[in-house]
């Protein structure tokens, strides 16, 4: 979702920001959510792009981020616009697999975006933001990982219990404690800094060790 673009007079203009991804489906969910925002927060006369410069690209982000949440999706999210069916994901040989492997690349990115935003976050002493974005970077992960291996997610929860069992427990990936007892530290930890230090160090660590799995994976089937 982008937002603040626009003209600005005299021939000037500016960019959008990127403010967050949120599945298609979803993309009116979005916009009756900022356009009732606006109704009842902005201030008289004010136009849509003072009220965002007010606000700040942040407010945007907090106001919309449940809807990014792409753990748990219903079954209407997977039919595209303009059909009438279901998308299937079909995995094997061509172009299949092709588009999983992009779909991994992508998930793997969003980690390093989140782990960006936990960064920024962080740098401006918002502890909190920086757990809270570690943990998504850290779940995208996990994610992406069970992907790679046909495993179906449906929620969070899911996504890490079932990156223990496959991977942890199997020895694939060697964490220094359960991904269970890494991510839920979250519930057990005031929000300092100290904390928010440690866990985006952990989700760093987290992305580097399955990226390093990944390019060995894919490396070795590459030679078979």
């Amino acid at each position: 979702i982008l937002l603040g673009g626009g003209t600005l007079g005299n021939g000037e203009g500016r960019f959008s920001d990127k403010v967050i991804k949120v599945p298609s489906k979803r993309g009116p969910q979005a916009l009756r959510l900022l356009l009732d925002d606006y109704d009842t927060n902005s201030n008289k006369n004010e136009n849509y792009l003072a009220y965002y410069d007010r606000q700040g690209k942040n407010y945007f982000y907090e106001l919309l981020k449940s809807l990014a949440d792409t753990t748990v999706m219903t079954p209407e999210e997977f039919i595209d616009w303009g059909h009438d069916e279901a998308y299937v994901q079909a995995i094997g040989v061509g172009e299949c697999a092709g588009v999983v492997i992009d779909l991994i690349s992508t998930l793997l990115f969003e980690s390093e975006e989140k782990i960006d935003l936990a960064k920024s976050a962080f740098d401006n002493s918002h502890f909190s933001d920086s757990i809270y974005h570690a943990y998504n970077a850290s779940i995208n992960t996990a994610k992406a990982l069970l992907l790679s291996e046909n495993v179906e997610t449906n929620s969070q929860a899911n996504i890490i219990s079932l990156f223990d069992e496959h991977f942890t427990q199997t020895g694939k990936i060697k964490l220094p404690s359960s991904f269970a007892d890494t991510i839920y530290q979250i519930n057990k930890n005031e929000p300092t800094e100290n904390f928010a230090q440690q866990y985006l160090a952990e989700s760093i660590s987290l992305l580097k060790i399955v990226q390093t799995y990944r390019e060995k994976t894919q490396a070795h089937e590459t030679v078979s």
